[in-house]
Parts: structure tokens; C-alpha cells; sequence
């Protein structure tokens, strides 16, 4: 029998970057919210302390912070004549599960767009022609925003994030060892930039020298203590090099947990519930409009949680899946090239035929 829990404004599905910072916007503005992230629950201290987080064996090898691709998975194939396959073996495609997903595990690298990548179709229209643009089967377009309607969102998430880098162009001025083709800046970043080894030095040297523009890469990994808008306090880099693939003990890269967590957590009109599996996506009778979700909790009971509003913050992946689970959107057909959902990750796998 089905339970049904109290209605709720907003329900999130999955609980990393997206939906904790959704959730911390939708939450400040007084609506309720439940997040419903299927994996257990991360914090630093239990999940990945300084104690045993540089076991490679246990994260980069066995995997610890990713999906067990071994009972849970998604199927691959070359083109539509071929039997879809389980992905099994982990490569560069490390699918976050648990709180905080992905922005767990994540290097910390933390570029933006470039003005041209917000315009990419009237850029590439402008400088290659017609045809880079409007070629068999692709559908660039422009966003429908620029990089400067963008600018300050993006200010406000490196504020967040503490983000160490040096900035190249403050409000069109180049700046000296800084990226002169990245987009104007309302200011510097709010962590001067991670210190270079031997290596990274001779390169620059050798680039400046031949008439290049070598700059630091900007990082979400903290090279001085710092508190960040929501009062989350974060400490120096220590240099250990077990960034991509471990979580950090020492509070010094950027995710979810060392953010906007702690703070979200605080607000009495939110609500996480971990190793909670969505199964559906529900919906109004015309299909028109969601009502809520219907999940599985660890005590294998099967519930319903019903809200205005559902927010599908998985990976994208496994957003696409629950859509096509719960009969929202037309799937996309590689063969007749209708239907929306799903289209361009049916694209890409058929393109490598």
C-alpha cells in the first residue's frame, strides 16, 4: 500500500549541486521542499576525512564515491541495428551517486563560457559560414541570454565556491597574467590563484617567451582560508593531488557539502531524505502537469510525495530515464528522427557508427 506524505511547494530528484542550490534559492523565498537523493547520505568528516581519503585503492580503483555500475547501469550501442550493452567499466565518465553527486568527486576545475560559446551558432555562422552551422543532423543555436546577462550569476556562484584563479579582462580591461579571451569581469576572483609546480613554471616561461598568454587555470580548490557568502567556512589547499575521483578532508574544494549544505540544512522548511529510489515522475490525469513523485525508501515501503512543483536534478543521464519511465515528452526514434527526448544523447551514440 502506498503511503502519501504531506504536500510539499518543490521536490527535488537527486541532491547534488542543482538541487542544493535550487532548494537554498526556493527555500530563502519561503516555499517547503523535500530533496530525494537515492544513495545514502556524504559528509566530510564520515565520507571522506584526511584519515583514509587518499586510499586509492578505495576510490580510484574500487570506486567508492561513484554508481556500482555492477547492479546499476546505463546500456550503450554504435548504431540502432546493434544490441544496447551495459557500461560497465568506469572511464572518464564518472557517474555521481550519494549526497552531493558528482560535485563530489569533481577536479574543481571551474572555467566559464566564453561570450562566443553563449552565441554559438551566429558566432560560428559569422566566421565559417552557413554550413558549420546548418550541416546534416546538427542544431546549434544561440542561448537565448548572453554572457553579460550571465555575468553577475557567475560571480555569485565563484563567490560561493571561493574559486582561486586570475582574472584577464575587469570590465574590458586586460589584465596582466590573466586569460585575455575570457569574457569581461565585474571583478577579481575571490581567491588569488593555486601555486604552480616546476613543471607548469618552465611551461609558462617558455610560452611567455614565444609571444603567448599563459594564465593560471581558475579552480574551486581554495589556496587561503575563506568564508563564503553563506557563512560556510572553508580552508587551504594542502597541494595532496587527490582531487578528481576522492572527496576533500580538508574543506578546500568546492562541492555541495562544504557550500550551501550546511546552510540549506538549517532552514526549517526543507527536508532531505536519502536512499530514497524515484520510480515516477506523477502527473494530472490529461498528463499535463506534474503532481509529485512515487519513491521507494530504504525500508523497501513504496511512497508517494506529492508537490507543485518536481525538479528533475539527477545526472542528466538518469533525468532522461525517469522521463522516459514516466511517459513525459515524446522519445526520441534514431529512425524516423522524431521525438524529443533523449534525442541527443541517441545522436552522439550513433554518430560514432
Amino acid at each position: 500500500m502506498t503511503i502519501t506524505k504531506p504536500k510539499v511547494d518543490v521536490v527535488f530528484v537527486g541532491f547534488g549541486w542543482t538541487a542544493s542550490l535550487m532548494a537554498h534559492e526556493l527555500c530563502g523565498e519561503g516555499l517547503t521542499a523535500v530533496a530525494l537523493e537515492r544513495a545514502a547520505a556524504r559528509d566530510t568528516p564520515d565520507s571522506y576525512a584526511t584519515t583514509f581519503d587518499q586510499d586509492e585503492l578505495r576510490y580510484n580503483w574500487r570506486h567508492h564515491l561513484f554508481q556500482n555500475t555492477t547492479y546499476d547501469t546505463l546500456t550503450v550501442r554504435n548504431n540502432s541495428s546493434q544490441v544496447a550493452l551495459p557500461y560497465r567499466k568506469v572511464g572518464a565518465f564518472l557517474l555521481g551517486t550519494g549526497v552531493g553527486g558528482s560535485g563530489v568527486h569533481w577536479n574543481g576545475q571551474h572555467w566559464r563560457f566564453l561570450p562566443s560559446d553563449i552565441k554559438a551558432y551566429s558566432h560560428n555562422r559569422e566566421r565559417y559560414g552557413m554550413a558549420s552551422v546548418r550541416g546534416d543532423g546538427l542544431t546549434v543555436q544561440d542561448y537565448p541570454m548572453s554572457y553579460d546577462d550571465l555575468e553577475p550569476h557567475y560571480a555569485r556562484f565563484e563567490s560561493l565556491c571561493g574559486v582561486s584563479g586570475k582574472a584577464g579582462n575587469i570590465r574590458g580591461k586586460i589584465q596582466a597574467g590573466g586569460n585575455p579571451f575570457e569574457g569581461q569581469r565585474s571583478g577579481e576572483y575571490p581567491n588569488p590563484p593555486l601555486e604552480m609546480t616546476y613543471a607548469p613554471s618552465l611551461f609558462a616561461k617558455a610560452a611567455s617567451e614565444m609571444g603567448y598568454h599563459p594564465f593560471p587555470q581558475p579552480a574551486s580548490n581554495i589556496t587561503r582560508p575563506y568564508t563564503n557568502v553563506l557563512g560556510a567556512q572553508m580552508g587551504k589547499c594542502t597541494y595532496c593531488g587527490f582531487c578528481e575521483r576522492f572527496g576533500c578532508g580538508n574543506y578546500s574544494k568546492a562541492t555541495p557539502q562544504t557550500t550551501v549544505v550546511p546552510s540549506l540544512m538549517m532552514m526549517p522548511n526543507f527536508e532531505l531524505r536519502t536512499e530514497s529510489e524515484v520510480l515516477k515522475v506523477e502527473r494530472t490525469p490529461d498528463g499535463k502537469h506534474a503532481t509529485g513523485v512515487t519513491y521507494v525508501d530504504s525500508a523497501g515501503q513504496e511512497i508517494f510525495q506529492p508537490a507543485d512543483i518536481v525538479v528533475l536534478s539527477a545526472y542528466q543521464l538518469h533525468n532522461v530515464h525517469l522521463m522516459l519511465l514516466s511517459g513525459i515528452g515524446k522519445p526520441y526514434d534514431p529512425v524516423s528522427g522524431e521525438g524529443v527526448v533523449g534525442r541527443n544523447y541517441s545522436y552522439q551514440t550513433l554518430s560514432l557508427a
